[in-house]
């Protein structure tokens, strides 16, 4: 493997990530209007297509776990080559599949796939440049991430519509290819030789106790599972409550899931400059007080009866932009006193939270009813879990970057 002997390209650093940057939204967000014709292409009930959702959370947890030690030991361009042909496989065989039961497996696979692509991103950008440097381009390549829930679902909802659910998983696979051939000709690796190590399993183990033994990490990260489990309700559930009670068409959704992301994409943009006025700890209570009146706002008017589309997308809007507000500072707080391990406290953080979006994703397919009830009782739950969790646990957490 060739090693980088002079500095890399801005530009072309940014454009080669770029295409890793779509590949995780890409997996998530454009099937979401397709939830409902799977499951009447698979001739099962929808809750089986919320579950495989599922599992591909679980994936994404594994997968964190996985690819950040062998990218440590074996450099960044073979192991994101091996994810991304992963990536290719699971995408290309769950759109012929015939039955719901491969695609749990296959949507697993994908969501390995799809932490490959995260931990690489991160890891290229840290390896090639400075603080500086690096956090300019972090900032480029989540404009391009963010941009993906706005059109990813409108590209997914044309596809389901024009030429079938199966499609969307196609567009994946082809996306992917593409992706794989610019990074095998274009991204040289970034690990230098001398700065590649081996992690066994008893290093981590022990890393890992002593970041879960750390209050301040457990607070963040109780935090942020009620926050992603009040995200991966919304992927999971929403469209299905949206396509098939409120009979949307899976085209239509797409446009309606991107305009509710408008507002958590305006409210990404503001947290910083929010949180360097108020600090960590007021941001991620405000975020969080956003996400409970949205949860509640979603179960009052369940509990009412009044079911239209702006009684579901409103909450939704509501809570997305509380997690936008807090998701980057609840990640810092918990990360705050590891600069030490940083990665391997990334790496757990992940899992854990990618652990409680797929517990939420699986059980709100195994309680689906046709109605918005199960979505608005575990958004709710999650955002009241991430609330009090916060308000009763944070006093006396010490944050070093404060």
């Amino acid at each position: 493997m060739v090693i980088m002997t002079k500095a890399p390209s801005f530009i072309h650093t940014f454009y080669v990530l770029s295409g890793l940057a779509i590949l995780s939204p890409m997996a998530m967000d454009s099937f979401l209007p397709a939830i409902d014709n799977a499951a009447r292409g698979l001739n099962t009930d929808v809750g089986q297509i919320m579950v495989a959702f599922g599992f591909l959370s679980a994936g994404v947890g594994v997968g964190q776990l996985i690819f950040g030690p062998l990218s440590d030991q074996f450099g960044r361009k073979p192991v994101i080559i091996i994810g991304l042909l992963l990536y290719i496989l699971s995408a290309g065989l769950s759109a012929s599949v015939t039955s719901v039961e491969p695609l749990f497996f296959l949507r697993f696979c994908h969501g390995v796939a799809v932490a490959s692509t995260m931990i690489i991103l991160r890891a290229v950008v840290r390896d090639l440049f400075g603080l500086k440097q690096g956090a300019n381009l972090f900032a480029k390549l989540f404009m391009v991430l963010a941009m993906m829930p706005l059109i990813g679902p409108v590209i997914g909802g044309h596809l389901t519509v024009w030429f079938g659910w199966r499609s969307v998983f196609m567009m994946m696979a082809l996306s992917a290819t593409i992706v794989l051939i610019i990074i095998y000709f274009h991204l040289e690796e970034s690990l230098k030789s001398e700065n590649k190590r081996a992690m066994t399993p008893r290093i981590l183990a022990v890393s890992f106790a002593e970041i879960i033994r750390d209050r301040t990490f457990v607070v963040f990260l109780l935090v942020g599972a009620g926050g992603y489990g009040g995200i991966f309700a919304i992927l999971t559930a929403l469209a299905p409550v949206m396509t098939g009670l409120l009979n949307q068409p899976a085209d239509i959704f797409g446009y309606q899931f991107a305009a509710i992301m408008v507002g958590h994409l305006i409210a990404a943009m503001m947290a910083a400059r929010i949180v360097s006025k108020i600090g960590i700890k007021k941001i991620v209570f405000v975020g969080s007080f956003f996400n409970l009146i949205g949860g509640s706002l979603m179960l009052g008017f369940a509990m009412a009866g009044m079911t239209t589309i702006y009684t579901i997308l409103v909450p939704a809007a509501i809570f997305l932009i509380g997690f936008a507000l807090s998701v980057a500072a609840m990640t810092a707080g918990a990360l705050s006193n590891f600069q030490h391990m940083a990665g391997r406290a990334t790496s757990l953080l992940g899992f854990l939270q990618q652990c409680s979006g797929a517990t939420i994703s699986i059980t709100l397919g195994l309680t689906a009813d046709g109605t918005q009830i199960p979505l608005a009782i575990a958004l709710t739950g999650a955002s009241a879990f991430a609330f009090f969790s916060f308000v009763l646990l944070s006093p006396g957490t010490k944050l070093r970057a404060d």
